[in-house]
């Protein structure tokens, strides 16, 4: 007989989300066998049992979990009891009453303020929601019906990660924001000149190259905060990149950007890009980075102003490539091509001279071709 427990798939986040068996309650499995799919805020990871026997779950899927919980038990034939110790998560966790295949989860306030009045799955269940929080616990209490269904949008798992990112980096990061204009004429010859030896090569590559070549010149902007009044700087530029394909946002590392060739890191995007419209990042692509670049090329975006990620001190934004109409110095107008590229940084550790300065040293970079 052996215990799965959740182990600790990373060192950021204090709960997962149990997205779905993968065997069933009661079935046979050998040593080795993925039983269950767990998300993190990074990626989905596939849990295997390192004991044969019969799989018997201790929690219902969808469910949020913490490291070191117990969710499933490899036994004999008897189904073990089920106690609330085991599968209560300490902040939201699914409830499926008797035969009922229905279940529901219950926010951790909502939880509280039902244990305050007594209140039982049953009539929790008669909200029909499936995910209750602590406002239809109250406008149960006072009698109030619940609101249509209709009305009600809950956001994906991905989201919620997103969510919790964006309040984190909020609510405890001071950001100021700079933009500079990239004139983008001799970038542009650049592309054409390698695309034909390096294959896809797009701005954003260029962009990713250019930022980790100031490693060494602004190290603050590659730091990561300790708290308000100190920061640590490892070796190296790793790069995160924001790849969004419509299935959900990801930060994949561009790791010792400053380091490796420009064709390395074209074909790490071009790799990203394929596991985003797949699903299948691996946790280390999605670690372990000290700037962000994120990119907003659609057309007709002029500008974007990035939020700080958590742990670090700087974001860059890549806007589109835009056209205007440029005067030379004998009096004729030609076309040039240009783009907005913006720093949101940490004013902690960086003031707006350092900050101008960085920016002013990527754009020279690209500008020079």
């Amino acid at each position: 007989m052996g215990d799965l427990r959740l182990p600790r798939l990373n060192a950021t986040d204090d709960e997962y989300t149990l997205l779905e068996w993968l065997v069933g309650d009661g079935a046979p499995v050998g040593v080795g066998t993925a039983v269950a799919l767990v998300e993190t805020s990074k990626a989905a990871h596939e849990l295997v049992t390192d004991v044969a026997g019969m799989l018997w779950h201790r929690l219902d899927a969808p469910a949020t979990c913490r490291p070191g919980q117990l969710i499933a038990t490899v036994a004999g034939g008897d189904h073990p009891q089920r106690s609330r110790a085991d599968t209560d998560a300490p902040g939201a966790r699914s409830v499926a009453a008797g035969t009922d295949p229905v279940a529901f989860t219950v926010t951790e306030p909502a939880r509280q303020l039902m244990a305050r009045h007594g209140l039982t799955d049953a009539a929790i269940r008669s909200i029909g929601k499936q995910v209750v929080s602590r406002s239809d616990i109250e406008r149960l209490v006072a009698g109030q019906p619940a609101p249509d269904a209709a009305d009600r949008v809950t956001i994906t798992p991905a989201q919620r990660r997103i969510a919790r990112t964006v309040s984190v980096a909020h609510r405890e990061i001071p950001a100021a924001y700079t933009v500079a204009k990239v004139v983008a004429d001799r970038l542009g010859r650049r592309l054409r000149e390698q695309a034909a030896s390096i294959g896809y090569l797009g701005v954003a590559e260029l962009v990713v190259e250019a930022i980790a070549a100031r490693r060494a010149e602004f190290p603050l902007c590659f730091a990561r905060p300790v708290d308000d009044e100190a920061a640590t700087v490892r070796p190296g530029a790793h790069v995160g990149v924001t790849i969004d394909v419509g299935t959900g946002l990801y930060l994949p590392v561009v790791a010792d950007a400053d380091t490796r060739p420009l064709r390395d890191i074209a074909a790490d995007l071009l790799r990203f890009r394929h596991a985003a419209v797949r699903g299948g990042f691996a946790e280390a692509d999605l670690t372990g980075s000290n700037i962000a670049l994120t990119i907003h090329t659609d057309a007709d975006i002029v500008h974007a102003q990035p939020l700080i990620f958590p742990e670090h001190t700087c974001a860059l934004s890549l806007a589109s490539m835009q056209r205007e109409l440029t005067l030379q110095g004998d009096g004729s107008v030609t076309t040039s091509e240009y783009f907005h590229l913006g720093l949101a940084y940490d004013h902690r550790f960086i003031n707006g001279r350092s900050a101008a300065a960085f920016l002013r040293a990527v754009k020279a970079d690209l500008e020079s071709g």
